[in-house]
């Protein structure tokens, strides 16, 4: 916000716009050119959940939401084959420093490290916990700690509820026992899935782990501000972002990794050992998201024009009311008051 004004107070909309695509074409590219664990078509498997995650569009070209992006980088660093400690330390530092939940990725960090002893993953943990000390301190004494009370079976609830409502968004409202139920089950299941796979010593095992640990991590962390209050299609939507996107890698993760020998077997000629269950239930559960997005894609804002406001300020003699959205539409615009000169409004405007 701070750039868009000084490169062009008239345009800050646009410019927002742009750089906060910019943010997101850069996650893609993290995925995308990278080496992988994941093959090239897979990778791009998982850009396409990630835009398509069953939410509202809230989270596209807001330059606030910037870090909503940012704060993802360090768990895309952990699917990539090679170290490249060129890019890798510039995305964890920057991912840590985004957001509190960003610099949280270091407990998955910490538990791959505990598994590997690789050097790659003890470097993530070291960088990811200098990032934490920072962030934390900054958390505890900004406004919003007061703001928001801690309710820790709220919190509890609503992390089934980020599990549940990937799959039920579709047709929302959900009856709230029906929400907790499904979400205690998919966490029973996918949980025992991942530990199975662990165990065993399966294909991406690690990676599986890492996942699922930091899909937990990130749940609660945007559980605590909206409880049980919001919803992905009609209230917080940027609440779901963390809880879909990283959900939908790991179903992705378990649909692409074989867990028994390639066959040559027509599916009817396999035996039921063989029929890759758990793969085809993930890719099934990837499916069933994407029927939500009819609702979450068509939410309407009522359109404000920033120059038109710039205008009326030249006009208006004492205080100029600054119209704020936050729900996307006009009759329920937010007006802050500004003490500012006609004549100040034209300069800005020209610039």
């Amino acid at each position: 916000m701070s750039f868009a004004a000084a490169v062009s107070f008239l345009r800050i909309p646009e410019i927002d716009y742009w750089l906060s695509a910019a943010w997101l074409v850069a996650t893609m590219l993290l995925i995308l050119v990278p080496a992988s664990i994941l093959r090239l078509r897979w990778r791009v498997v998982m850009v396409l959940v990630l835009v398509l995650a069953p939410m509202g569009p809230e989270m596209f070209g807001i330059a606030l939401y910037i870090f909503w992006w940012t704060s993802l980088w360090p768990l895309i660093a952990i699917l990539w084959s090679k170290d490249y400690w060129w890019l890798r330390i510039p995305v964890l530092v920057i991912g840590g420093m985004s957001s509190l939940a960003g610099s949280a990725l270091v407990v998955p960090y910490a538990v791959l490290w505990a598994i590997t002893r690789r050097r790659r993953d003890l470097v993530g943990t070291i960088v990811l916990g200098a990032t934490l000390a920072a962030q934390v301190p900054t958390y505890l004494t900004s406004y919003r700690t007061g703001q928001v009370p801690f309710h820790l079976s709220m919190v509890a609830q609503q992390e089934l509820r980020n599990f549940s409502y990937y799959l039920t968004a579709l047709v929302t409202p959900v009856p709230s026992g029906l929400l907790l139920f499904v979400g205690a089950c998919m966490v029973l299941v996918i949980g025992g899935y991942v530990a199975y796979s662990v165990a065993r010593r399966a294909p991406n095992s690690n990676e599986l782990l890492v996942l699922f640990v930091g899909l937990l991590v990130m749940g609660v962390l945007t559980a605590i501000p909206a409880p049980l209050v919001s919803d992905p299609i009609h209230a917080g939507t940027r609440y779901y972002f963390f809880p879909f996107v990283v959900l939908a890698w790991l179903l992705l993760l378990v649909a692409v990794t074989p867990r028994v020998p390639r066959s040559n077997k027509h599916w009817w000629e396999m035996q039921w050992r063989e029929v890759p269950v758990a793969r085809i239930v993930a890719a099934g559960m990837i499916a069933l998201s994407l029927l939500a997005l009819p609702r979450t894609v068509t939410r309407h804002d009522d359109q404000v024009s920033w120059p038109a406001q710039l205008a009326r300020c030249e006009t208006t003699t004492g205080s100029f009311s600054v119209p704020v959205q936050f729900n996307g539409r006009l009759s329920d615009m937010w007006y802050g008051r500004l003490e500012i000169t006609p004549g100040t409004c034209q300069r800005l405007g020209y610039r």
